[in-house]
């Protein structure tokens, strides 16, 4: 076998292929990981834009001048005005979901894990007020494959609700009820905070809205002892 190559880094040691081509990755990893925050902070300001003034009456123009960019270097990190609304949307669906994978693997207690999705949705309405009213408000403009996917990921989001409650029914932990009109009157409830909770949010924690909502809900769900 023949030795590896050899070349010369920029600091000046010898280095392997191998740890050259290490090198190149780890360096296009941090682009992208830079890139990516760049895109997160650009929707963060863009969210609190369209919460201001409404997703139709804000320009690309509005939307550079609030990020504190040029418009073409806003184009590079999104090509139009929708396409921030997909992102919008897309972030704050990854973030619910991932709650949910996180919540399933602690416990199988199905109140928990409903409180725990509670938790997740007031905390992005916390956080993330301009998110969440951009998602609530705007998710008819989302067009073609846009709108399909997220459409897609709202339904798995709500499958899995349904399924946290159908399987609290089977293991006896939950009254009989229907589980798909039950997740439609839980989530409802959830989302329908962010009407009212961001005013709220500073005073009181989502942990502490949580079970201030869902206590009266999680009762009538209860079996009796």
């Amino acid at each position: 076998m023949g030795c590896p190559r050899r070349t010369i880094s920029p600091n000046g040691k010898l280095a392997t292929e191998r740890e050259h081509v290490a090198a190149k990755k780890a360096v296009k990893r941090q682009t992208t990981e830079a890139h990516d925050g760049k895109r997160l902070e650009i929707i963060g300001h863009c969210a609190t834009l369209f919460d201001k003034v409404g997703y139709h009456k804000a320009s690309m123009q509005m939307l550079a001048d609030e990020v504190g960019l040029g418009k073409p270097t806003l184009y590079h990190y999104f090509p139009s005005k929708l396409s921030i609304l997909y992102a919008i949307h897309e972030t704050h669906m990854r973030a619910l979901l991932d709650g949910l994978e996180i919540h399933d693997g602690e416990t199988r207690d199905p109140v928990a894990l409903l409180r725990s999705a509670c938790i997740d949705i007031l905390r992005q309405i916390a956080d993330h007020p301009g998110y969440v009213r951009a998602f609530m408000d705007h998710y008819g403009d989302l067009e073609g494959k846009m709108r399909a996917e997220i459409r897609a990921r709202r339904t798995e989001y709500f499958q899995r609700v349904v399924g946290i409650i159908s399987q609290g029914i089977e293991s006896g932990r939950l009254r009989r009820c229907d589980p798909t009109v039950t997740a439609y009157g839980f989530l409802g409830m959830c989302n329908w905070a962010y009407k009212w909770y961001p005013p709220m949010a500073a005073e009181r924690t989502p942990e502490q809205m949580a079970d201030a909502l869902c206590q009266p809900f999680f009762e009538g769900l209860a079996i009796p002892a």
